[in-house]
């Protein structure tokens, strides 16, 4: 017998509230931001170079990992 879909699952109240109090502080995005350039820096390196495919995925996801975190994470603001 298929497995019926179902809709989507609603978050627990704890749940919700954890996502909700999800921030990043200044200093830790400072830190990505530089991680992301740095893995990007080390990308296009390997790139140029023809180099080994497991560096580029490696360095490709985690510079693009750090982008979306710094996308999508809301900053905390200085209180």
């Amino acid at each position: 017998m298929p497995r019926r879909m179902t809709g989507p699952k609603r978050l627990t109240a704890g749940a919700a509230e954890a996502v909700d109090d999800l921030v990043l502080p200044p200093l830790a995005a400072t830190v990505l931001f530089v991680l992301a350039c740095l893995a990007g820096y080390s990308y296009r390196r390997v790139w140029k170079a023809e180099g080994p495919r497991w560096q580029l995925w490696a360095y490709g996801t985690a510079a693009a990992a750090a982008l979306l975190i710094l996308a999508f994470v809301p900053m905390s603001t200085a209180a």
